[in-house]
């Protein structure tokens, strides 16, 4: 709206701000676009399609002020933004009772304003049920988690708001191991997270029994491994063999102990392999070539070359302890057959004492000396006279105790090399474990969102679980690749869920073949595949944060000799790039529309920064997006005055606000209605009519009321 005229245009040509005390005038950064001329195209976004996110707590407010105060600002849509509750501030969905939430419903339909979403306290950094002051992962923490979403739901469901936004962050990863990244002729990678990762990266194995890590794999450390004897098969690959040199199945635990290490004469000692981590690149690439269907129990799960890096180190534990139990049983049989010789010997001697006179039995005395046997210098120790029945209880007790030994050393060995390979099975990296971890979640907690979704009267649209991808350094999730994996992984699971009647069992416990035990379902409904194909897109879908989107560019690796603006270019074609992605994977379901500089984590509004974030929201509007936004452009309102959160975005979209045109005259400005009446706490001087409240609901001061 041209203010004074009447009709539309796109942009200002100046702005003030408090009161004209700081003038700034846009000339060309910031500008919107056509300046001061005249235009009539109406915008793509219109002011009408952001709202903005209101937060509770001490130094807001509940969220019925801080709605109001939005509501008073212009916003036509409000997020809801929760904190953990359960502490002495009273904050939370749980907070807010019967007649709170009815209020804010009230607020709401009184003002024709809508929920786009309740945001979870942002103390839920993952659904993965990760615990960093644990290092591992925890069920109970996972259900924490889940609970907070679930509470959010509820709330939503009775405030009619859409989507449950949750911050993203599942588990640390390596940046330049991801399948998303490019590595570049130079040998580095599109995105690293520092300069060293490619060679230092630490990584995690998890016990998926536990939860525990419990171990750490470093890519710069070396593994040495026996060297075992191979030959090339048809297929030209390195097989290893048996000393008779029959190739062996690498996938079989009995098969492992046949290798043959080879020996070197030389040097007295056995052979063995240096392993750097690009070995176990390679290991890892051939073993999912050759034996991804050997071992059925993973379904197709690739091997990694962290797991490899694992597997190598148990192999080599199995072989100790096997080798242990070898050297400890290898005279069990012949020493249990002596044990019975002399037993037998023993009772024949004892029945013969029994039935000589006693003053004939001086016959039956053996030498008999304990030392000379064993030591070389028992020759010198005097012999003791024994009868038969003595000596053979020594042997007996002696055999006895070499047997248990035997044993219980050998067994203690077998039963070690058992466990390690039952660990091997269970053992994971920790992408895979915290992947199922997230998909597991969000399936349960859309099933939630799907029920209150029925049962609400409040909920006219689908209440969704909106994953939003959080800063690259807190982990899986916050590329926009990872969050599209994320979400559907989600949604497969959440037809699992409502499609079959048993699953996997939660606690993670296996057969002896390795293969996942089964159990009932509880979330089964047996309504068809395609219907929960169809609730499962409605109620799981990403919030996608444009500003964390651009912290990218901290990690966006400058070509050789390329200036600023040049990396700035090629990082605003990957972003874009991105948006499509994410777009035609149609997993959006609601924006925060924030802009930033730099890739740090900061809050302006729209056209404040250098994102291209105009751009990418226009796109997803030309492509048919019907998902709700909110401006979280709050970063200026302390330092600039507030309002900026919605009035600053709303100018850069170029979203026509203004007066009706009172005559001919000169076009005004944006900031002749920008600081006018929205968010006042009074009502302007000059009403009258019905609008003007009545002097005797003033006081002495003429203060009204409000």
């Amino acid at each position: 709206m041209e203010f004074g005229s009447g009709y539309s245009f796109l942009g200002p040509d100046a702005q003030d701000y408090s009161g004209g005390a700081y003038v700034t005038t846009f000339g060309g950064y910031g500008e919107g676009p056509g300046g001061s001329e005249a235009n009539i195209e109406a915008p793509i976004v219109k002011a009408s399609d952001i709202g903005m996110s209101v937060p509770e707590g001490s130094r807001f407010g509940s969220l019925l002020k801080t709605t109001t105060d939005a509501i008073r600002r212009g916003a036509g849509w409000v997020e809801l933004s929760t904190n953990m509750g359960g502490g002495a501030e009273a904050t939370g969905a749980e907070a807010y009772g019967k007649e709170a939430r009815e209020a804010l419903r009230d607020l709401a339909r009184a003002n024709s304003v809508k929920f786009t979403s309740v945001h979870t306290p942002t103390n839920i950094g993952n659904m993965s049920g990760y615990n960093p002051q644990e290092r591992g992962f925890n069920d109970e923490h996972r259900k924490i988690e889940i609970e907070e979403v679930k509470k959010a739901v509820e709330f939503a469901a009775d405030v009619g708001a859409r989507n449950i936004v949750v911050h993203t962050g599942e588990f640390q990863r390596d940046m330049t191991a991801q399948d998303w990244n490019k590595q570049r002729e130079d040998g580095t990678w599109e995105f690293m997270s520092y300069n060293e990762e490619p060679g230092r990266a630490v990584l995690y194995m998890v016990d998926d029994r536990t939860g525990k890590l419990i171990t750490e794999v470093r890519k710069s450390q070396i593994v040495h491994e026996p060297k075992f004897m191979t030959v090339v098969d048809k297929d030209g690959r390195e097989r290893y063999t048996d000393a008779d040199g029959r190739i062996l199945d690498e996938t079989s635990p009995k098969d492992l102990f046949n290798r043959v290490p080879i020996w070197n004469h030389e040097e007295t000692k056995f052979d063995t392999n240096r392993l750097t981590w690009d070995d176990f690149v390679d290991r890892a690439n051939d073993w999912n070539e050759n034996n991804i269907n050997k071992e059925p129990w993973r379904k197709g799960r690739k091997y990694s070359p962290e797991e490899m890096f694992f597997r190598s180190q148990m192999e080599t534990r199995i072989l100790q302890a096997r080798g242990s139990s070898l050297f400890h049983g290898r005279f069990y049989e012949d020493e249990k057959r002596q044990f019975e010789q002399i037993k037998e010997a023993y009772e024949f001697f004892k029945k013969v004492e029994k039935d000589m006179p006693i003053e004939e039995q001086w016959k039956l005395l053996k030498d008999h000396n304990t030392v000379s046997g064993r030591y070389a210098g028992g020759q010198f120790v005097p012999s003791d006279k024994k009868m038969p029945t003595e000596i053979l209880a020594d042997d007996l007790h002696q055999l006895k105790m070499s047997l248990m030994f035997t044993r219980e050393s050998s067994a203690a060995s077998d039963a070690n090399a058992d466990e390690t390979y039952e660990t091997l099975l269970h053992v994971v990296p920790v992408e895979a474990y915290a992947k199922d971890q997230t998909s597991t979640s969000y399936a349960e907690a859309g099933i939630h969102a799907m029920e209150m979704t029925k049962k609400s009267q409040y909920a006219h649209d689908p209440i969704a679980i909106a994953p939003e991808n959080i800063f690259p350094e807190m982990g899986y999730g916050s590329h926009p690749e990872e969050l599209i994996g994320l979400v559907q992984d989600a949604r497969k699971r959440m037809v699992e869920f409502l499609t079959e009647k048993t699953i996997e069992d939660p606690g993670r416990r296996r057969d002896r073949k390795g293969n996942l035990l089964t159990v009932s379902n509880p979330h089964y409904t047996g309504i068809a595949k395609t219907e929960a194909e169809k609730l499962a897109k409605s109620h799981i879908r990403a919030t996608i944060d444009t500003q964390h989107l651009g912290m990218w560019w901290k990690h966006f690796t400058p070509n050789p000799g390329e200036t600023r603006a040049e990396r700035k270019k090629r990082f605003d074609g990957w972003y874009m790039d991105e948006v499509k992605k994410m777009q035609d994977a149609d997993i959006i379901g609601h924006l925060h529309v924030v802009d930033g500089l730099g890739g740090g984590h900061h809050h302006l509004p729209v056209g404040q920064g250098d994102l291209p974030v105009k751009t990418a929201v226009e796109y997803l509007k030309k492509k048919g997006f019907e998902g709700t936004m909110i401006s979280e452009g709050h970063g200026e309102e302390a330092l600039f005055g507030q309002g900026r959160i919605l009035t600053e975005t709303w100018r850069a979209f170029g979203s026509p606000i203004g007066r009706t045109g009172w005559g001919v005259g000169a076009p005004g400005r944006w900031a002749d209605v920008q600081h006018s009446y929205f968010r006042q706490m009074q009502s302007p001087y000059f009403i009258f009519g019905a609008y003007s409240p009545s002097n005797d609901w003033q006081l002495w001061s003429q203060v009204p009321m409000e």
